[in-house]
């Protein structure tokens, strides 16, 4: 994506371990540069030794606010940011020389996509968009992207898309009034879920949320009394709907390959909730199960005119930026 070529100065935002600074440093050769900031002092100076003791020269590291990006060499013809963002920092878009290129892991009301950017007048145009998961930025720039504790056994974590008001205790104890599924007739795989039908329901639903849970089971645990439509070894979690006290958790409904998907309702308004995500779920198979492929990204400044520029339904508004997602025909 970021398409490094000999010659280049590269701005790298999170080093770590500086590993990716030395393969960026590679692809420079020594007619480029690389800088790379972070905002941890001790993985700086973990990474200035990790560099040094392999004999990667063309590489800057320096301490601080990734998000403020590294004015001094600036500008730079590539910059890539190895941590989830919220939103894309002004800094960045500044010091990117022009024609130059940003990649970045862009939160997507949740669904995180790394996106490719180039410069198109006064805005952003995405010129390539991958499924991606990334550790979240620090620092001034972090987003607001909060996870809260719903269950204590096993423990039970919610992460919403927006921000609205939510009764933690009314939503722990819908986690123990379990409805009857609801049925889609739709069947999945859990690629297809991951890829596509996750990203439909953020860009559609404001009730969109991400319910998770920490369990040490083999890689089929039992959660909320249901397998969940997506699972992991160890974090397993799945797209939910979420009100004041109840919500709605996509789950699997059988053992098949593709498996039916369905809603299970929890809490005593979720069977409103249940029904509209069989609706989603409906409406995203009807439209051609759209997915990262084809998913076109535009970011303008934040005060430009959503109606000027897209269908409102597809607009995401961030701090900085006011997104326009469009997929190909």
């Amino acid at each position: 994506q970021l398409d490094v070529q000999p010659g280049h100065r590269v701005l790298e935002i999170g080093t770590g371990s500086g590993y990716n600074a030395a393969l960026l440093a590679h692809l420079v050769g020594d007619s480029g540069t690389v800088v790379s900031v972070d905002i941890d002092v001790d993985l700086v100076a973990d990474a200035r030794a990790h560099l040094a003791e392999c004999g990667v020269s063309p590489v800057t590291v320096g301490c601080g606010d990734g998000g403020l990006g590294w004015s001094g060499d600036a500008p730079y013809d590539r910059i890539i940011a190895t941590v989830g963002v919220w939103d894309i920092s002004p800094a960045w878009v500044t010091q990117l020389m022009a024609g130059g290129r940003l990649v970045v892991p862009l939160d997507l009301r949740g669904p995180q996509r790394s996106i490719a950017w180039q410069q198109v007048g006064d805005h952003l145009e995405s010129i390539s968009v991958v499924r991606c998961g990334f550790m979240r930025l620090r620092g001034a720039f972090a987003g607001p992207e909060p996870i809260r504790q719903i269950g204590l056994e096993p423990p039970v974590y919610l992460g919403v898309a927006e921000h609205y008001a939510l009764d933690e205790n009314a939503l722990s104890a819908a986690l123990a009034q379990p409805g009857a599924d609801v049925p889609s007739g739709v069947r999945a795989t859990l690629d297809e879920i991951a890829d596509g039908l996750s990203l439909w329901l953020a860009l559609h639903e404001p009730a969109m949320a991400w319910v998770s849970s920490i369990d040490a089971a083999a890689d089929r645990a039992l959660v909320l009394g249901v397998y969940y439509a997506v699972r992991k070894p160890v974090a397993l979690g799945t797209a939910a709907l979420v009100g004041a006290d109840s919500l709605a958790a996509l789950v699997r409904l059988d053992d098949e390959q593709p498996f039916e998907l369905g809603a299970l309702p929890l809490g005593p308004g979720a069977h409103r909730l249940a029904q509209r995500l069989v609706e989603h779920i409906h409406d995203w198979d009807t439209r051609g199960r759209p997915g990262t492929a084809g998913l076109h990204v535009s970011a303008y400044p934040h005060d430009t005119d959503p109606v000027a520029i897209a269908d409102p339904g597809s607009v995401i508004d961030k701090r900085d930026n006011r997104l326009v997602l469009t997929w190909a025909s």
